[in-house]
């Protein structure tokens, strides 16, 4: 692996990371409670969030990059929907995939300037036999067909 292609994978991490850390200062100023749970290496969702008064859980996939696609591979799912059977007590619980999409895109050796959206989507349990074994894709410009998710804060780049 050369010094570029590790270079370039830093900072596809390090972009979602940050946005995972942004989603669970959100979700706090909302006045939930939000942790950062390690993700794939931890075989945990990005982040989880609950709201006691009100019973919900929201386990979030985040995706961030600067292309038109971003994805969500479906064991990330799969381990999500194990993860909040394990949580019965709460009685609005979901799996919420949000994306964000940079407002810089790479074009050839320069960046485009555009806008920076942001897609919240809810995989509703009636969906998770006809989802499994498919990635989940997100396109910039139409987002996909999963239902949109209103999150507790204020969603940036919303058309």
């Amino acid at each position: 692996m050369g010094e570029d292609s590790v270079h370039v994978s830093r900072l596809r991490k390090s972009r979602g990371q940050g946005f995972e850390r942004e989603l669970v200062k959100r979700y706090r100023e909302a006045g939930w409670w939000s942790y950062r749970t390690g993700g794939n290496s931890a075989y945990l969702p990005d982040v989880m969030a609950t709201n006691d008064s009100t019973g919900e859980l929201d386990v979030v996939e985040a995706k961030a990059g600067a292309k038109d696609h971003l994805y969500v591979e479906w064991d990330q799912i799969e381990r999500d929907i194990f993860l909040i059977n394990g949580f019965k007590l709460y009685p609005k619980r979901r799996i919420v995939l949000a994306f964000k999409f940079l407002s810089k895109k790479r074009k050839g050796e320069g960046y485009l300037r555009r806008e920076l959206r942001e897609f919240y989507k809810v995989v509703p349990e009636e969906m998770w036999g006809s989802l499994r074994g498919q990635t989940v894709c997100c396109h910039y410009e139409r987002g996909n067909d999963l239902p949109d998710y209103l999150p507790p804060f204020k969603v940036k780049g919303r058309k």
